[in-house]
């Protein structure tokens, strides 16, 4: 007879025999070798539309470049605004009245190309100064950062109005010069450094539309230029009805639309004007390789001995210090250039080419008497700067800067 044993929690007292089986639940073991589940395929279009999600949401987000943005701010506002200074005394020589290229002659010049020029509205005298003093105004608050977005537009108009009045007179700095005040009105480079940072600081108030914002002295001075400009008066009826509507906040969901339209321009700006200088030296590289003085090193040679290129002729001559260091000069050179658009997006490379380069502007500027082209070459390097590095040397500089200065 045999014995059963008793379980208890068992019906009868007897223990019913375990039958083999894959028991319910997820398995707590560990999975055998060669046997994980294979990870789910996201589709080509998901992967696709998270991407541009992500774009996107990157360049319409916070905020990037500001620094770089005012850097070039004020330094080609400088550069322009220095010119400006300078040819005081000869302005009317140069722009004016007195100028050899006549205004008969720069209005038939310009209507074959499509250009304009305020300068050429009226033959007054009356009017080249006022727009003189006018352009003085404007390239000062714009290097100031002093209502950015209404006097980036004011100092574009200026560049272009001067660069075109005078177009046979520019050079190659003044051509970069054009470029980069065109650009710079998309960039938000009032944001950091500048009167509008400084004031939104101490009273707290957002970059928001609304009474004595942005908005409203943009489109009130749109209203000026465009009376000044004597053109159709219905041109100044819109003007007009923009200063209105500037004078009301915007409601939130346009707000928030206003927001992401200025970032996206902000950052496409900044990356066409990474663009024009990669474009620049690509080309300049590239045409230099063609040419036999550059082939054979002999460049440098010549440009040291042009006479009219010679503000310092001693410094010239101690520049020019034979055949095997003006042909490492000009090697370097074109190497450097062509290779620029490549090496700057390195992460160390990029501070060696940088260098280099401001070595080179800084010669030419001394050497050949080419500050203005020089300067304006050099400030399109520094949109290749870290912001790190740009807050490093602001930090340098508030330490260095007396104390009675921050009260």
């Amino acid at each position: 007879m045999t014995s059963v044993e008793s379980t208890p929690g068992t019906p009868g007292g007897t223990q019913a025999a375990a039958v083999p089986g894959p028991a319910p639940g997820p398995q707590s073991g560990p999975v055998p070798l060669g046997k994980a589940p294979a990870a789910r395929r996201v589709p080509l279009d998901v992967r696709i539309a998270d991407g541009l999600l992500a774009f996107l949401g990157r360049i319409t987000g916070r905020m990037r470049g500001t620094y770089q943005a005012a850097l070039l701010r004020i330094g080609f506002g400088s550069v322009f605004l220095a010119t400006l200074l300078r040819e005081f005394l000869n302005r009317r020589e140069i722009w004016g009245d007195q100028s050899p290229w006549s205004p008969g002659m720069a209005r038939q010049l310009l209507s074959g190309i499509d250009g304009v020029s305020i300068l050429l509205v009226r033959d007054d005298r009356w009017w080249f100064e006022l727009m003189y003093v006018l352009a003085v105004a404007a390239t000062a608050m714009f290097v100031l950062g002093w209502h950015t977005r209404a006097t980036s537009v004011l100092f574009c108009v200026m560049v272009v109005s001067f660069n075109s009045r005078s177009i046979l007179m520019t050079d190659g700095g003044d051509t970069v010069l054009l470029l980069m005040s065109f650009y710079l009105m998309f960039t938000a480079s009032g944001r950091v450094w500048s009167l509008d940072a400084r004031r939104a600081r101490r009273t707290g108030l957002g970059r928001s539309p609304g009474p004595g914002q942005e908005l409203g002295v943009f489109v009130a001075l749109f209203a000026v230029v465009a009376v000044g400009l004597l053109l159709p008066w219905w041109y100044s009826l819109i003007g007009a009805a923009v200063v209105l509507l500037g004078l009301w906040r915007l409601p939130l969901e346009l707000e928030q639309l206003r927001v992401a339209v200025v970032a996206a321009m902000h950052h496409c700006a900044l990356f066409v004007i990474a663009a024009q200088v990669c474009v620049v030296y690509a080309a300049a590289g590239l045409f230099k390789v063609q040419g036999s003085r550059w082939q054979d090193g002999t460049a440098m040679h010549y440009a040291l001995n042009l006479e009219y290129f010679q503000p310092w002729p001693v410094l010239s001559g101690i520049a020019d210090g034979g055949a095997i260091w003006g042909t490492f000069i000009a090697y370097l050179t074109v190497f450097t250039q062509v290779g620029f658009m490549f090496l700057v997006f390195a992460k160390k490379a990029k501070y060696v080419v940088i260098a280099i380069l401001l070595g080179m502007h800084m010669g030419i500027a001394v050497l050949l008497g080419l500050p203005a082209f020089s300067a304006s070459m050099a400030l399109g390097d520094l949109v290749f700067l870290p912001t790190a590095f740009l807050l490093f040397v602001q930090a340098q500089g508030a330490r260095l800067r007396p104390r009675t200065l921050d009260r």
